[in-house]
């Protein structure tokens, strides 16, 4: 059910959590209780910039985790919000914090924390990308666009309007195809 590490941790520090779309689990500054791992649906951590706009700073999909930095901290340093409804579990902090003392245990947290940093980095060097255009191409080739535009866009760090008129841009260039509402994809290279 749990994939590694946190599989190896007693039942007690696991608190089933079913969420509703728009559900936030976390406020930044609340005190944190531990971190999560997504069963089912799909969560952002969420800051909220100067003028209201939101910036998703990590997505977590079925099989990830987040807010493992709460393990090291007192609060939380963003929003968590429920962007597709599902079931997650809740990680006790001072489960993890006492199976760092099983050398395997740290060994496999470490790695999973490494390949979620890799695909930060990722997008933090497709949000670096200044034009829209190319911001976004670069979005649709890494995958990105997996839920509404509007997420897309908050993924992006660019508002919706900037990332619809990107992809019809890039739909009138036919480097990307829409067949239906809502619906982009790379063209099929011929």
């Amino acid at each position: 059910m749990l994939p590694d590490p946190y599989n190896r941790l007693p039942d007690i520090a696991l608190h089933r959590v079913s969420a509703a779309s728009r559900e936030t689990l976390f406020l930044q500054g609340s005190v944190t209780k531990g971190l999560y791992v997504v069963l089912a649906g799909r969560v952002h951590l969420e800051r909220m910039g100067p003028n209201g706009e939101r910036f998703v700073i990590h997505r977590a999909t079925a099989g990830t985790s987040f807010a493992e930095a709460s393990i090291f901290s007192d609060r939380y340093h963003c929003d968590a919000v429920v962007i597709e409804a599902g079931d997650l579990i809740r990680i006790d902090k001072a489960a993890v914090l006492a199976a760092f003392a099983d050398a395997d245990f740290a060994l496999s947290y470490g790695r999973r924390a490494s390949r979620q940093i890799q695909a930060q980095r990722q997008l933090l060097e497709i949000v670096g990308i200044r034009r829209a255009e190319d911001r976004v191409l670069a979005g649709l080739v890494a995958g990105l666009l997996d839920s509404t535009v509007v997420d897309f866009a908050a993924l992006l760090q660019l508002s919706p309007e900037a990332a619809y008129r990107a992809l019809r841009a890039l739909v009138e260039a036919g480097q990307v195809i829409n067949p239906s509402r809502g619906e982009y994809r790379l063209r099929a290279a011929t």
